[in-house]
């Protein structure tokens, strides 16, 4: 409920499993059940209203998403293509050293810190995670924000070569 219904502060997650794998779940999950506020919450967000509305959100974060693609794959340049799956709020992007054209964490570091120091837009460095050498995380946003994030690149990516 986190991301499609923008609920993560609720902390509610459910499961479907097998009725083998639901007993191990059972045993292992905290002894305490949900709360009041929790369940009213989560039965609101249930409602054919709310599921309407999420869909909608979610629609709108692949059209942001397929809109960011485009243009990351015209700036070959600077990005190379994306790493992982396409079923998030955000995209998985290595920045290339542009003299040998491969993913650079010490490039990406600096567009990172470019980025929120003087361009005030927040991405996220992930250089030093298992197989995201150089990359940084963008967050798929509305359409205005997904084009101040392209312009803001664009000015950084200038300012470091």
């Amino acid at each position: 409920m986190s991301k499609s219904f923008g609920l993560a502060a609720i902390r509610l997650g459910f499961a479907l499993s097998s009725p083998e794998l639901n007993q191990i779940l059972s045993n292992t999950k905290a002894p305490y059940n949900i709360s009041a506020p929790t369940a009213l919450i989560a039965m609101q967000a249930l409602s054919e209203g709310s599921i309407t509305a999420m869909k909608e959100k979610v629609q709108k974060v692949i059209k942001g998403r397929t809109f960011l693609l485009d243009a990351f794959s015209k700036m070959t340049q600077d990005f190379g293509p994306y790493i992982g799956g396409l079923d998030a709020n955000f995209i998985m992007v290595p920045v290339l050293n542009r003299q040998t054209g491969k993913p650079d964490n010490e490039r990406a570091q600096k567009v990172y810190q470019a980025m929120a120091e003087t361009q005030g837009v927040v991405v996220r460095f992930r250089g030093k995670e298992l197989g995201c050498t150089g990359c940084l995380r963008v967050t798929v946003g509305t359409e205005e924000e997904n084009e101040v994030l392209l312009e803001r690149l664009a000015t950084v990516f200038e300012q470091i070569q």
